[in-house]
């Protein structure tokens, strides 16, 4: 199965997301995490996919990020909405509340545009 971009990373027990762009984006920041990453760690994609990072610690190997496997988990819009306001609120937003999106595309624009300010 293929990651559709943009992407944001889920670390289990946090509420702040990090919003991945691109494939090369994606390697950039798996690198820098590579060490941190648990079982419940997530990279879900602009479809609401969740990938399992974990098991690619284990092995201490380059990950192809196009051919991640499938964790179990598919998320529907209100849950993504819940993701990104819980960011927002960590992130110390103002009416957080407030967010909603008429699609998952949207949700990840918003993302986006906090990473750009």
């Amino acid at each position: 199965m293929m990651i559709h971009y943009p992407a944001i990373f889920k670390f289990a027990g946090q509420d702040e997301l990090i919003y991945i762009a691109t494939q090369s984006s994606f390697e950039q920041h798996y690198q820098l995490q590579q060490p941190y990453l648990t079982p419940d760690d997530l990279l879900i994609d602009a479809t609401g996919q969740a990938y399992l990072l974990q098991q690619f610690k284990r092995h201490n190997s380059t990950l192809p990020a196009s051919s991640l496997p499938v964790s179990a988990r598919q998320f529907n819009q209100q849950e993504l909405t819940a993701l990104v306001q819980a960011h927002f609120f960590a992130l110390a937003q103002s009416c957080v509340v407030k967010i909603q999106a008429a699609s998952i595309a949207a949700l990840f624009y918003l993302l986006a545009e906090i990473e750009d300010n």
